[in-house]
């Protein structure tokens, strides 16, 4: 596993987080290309990067807004640093940050994030899914740590 520093997202990191949703989540934000386009997906949102080397290679955003459930909207690794644990420690980070009162949607078709949050302990909620403009998706909601 990579070892990255997670930290808050600083108005320099724009581009770099730009280019990461551009390409590692085109499919649902196809429409992302430029600062205040991402600016408009992120809106409200606590948004944390995931630096390595200097180098930004993923972010996470997680909406926290008067529900008492946090949403992580966003969580993507850029396809250069992706497989490298960095995904997965942008999510540790956020799991501390929030706690187990965080869900996310991802689509049906996404395999390879359902196994990723399955890998980390978060459940799917089969009775909280639907279709959007992108597709079926589910809920999947974190799970509080066994002690």
């Amino acid at each position: 596993m990579t070892v990255c520093v997670v930290r808050p997202y600083l108005s320099a990191d724009s581009a770099a987080c730009v280019a990461i949703l551009a390409l590692a989540g085109r499919d649902a934000f196809s429409g992302v290309a430029d600062h205040a386009a991402f600016l408009a997906a992120t809106q409200g949102e606590d948004i944390f990067v995931a630096e390595r080397d200097g180098v930004l290679a993923g972010f996470a955003a997680v909406y926290t807004g008067a529900t008492p459930e946090y949403f992580l909207h966003h969580l993507y690794v850029h396809p250069a640093h992706s497989r490298k644990g960095i995904g997965a420690q942008l999510l540790a980070a956020v799991v501390a940050r929030y706690g187990p009162r965080l869900s996310l949607k991802t689509q049906l078709r996404n395999d390879g994030a359902r196994r990723f949050y399955a890998r980390a302990g978060w459940v799917e909620d089969d009775t909280d899914c639907g279709v959007d403009a992108v597709g079926a998706w589910i809920r999947v909601r974190c799970q509080a740590p066994q002690d």
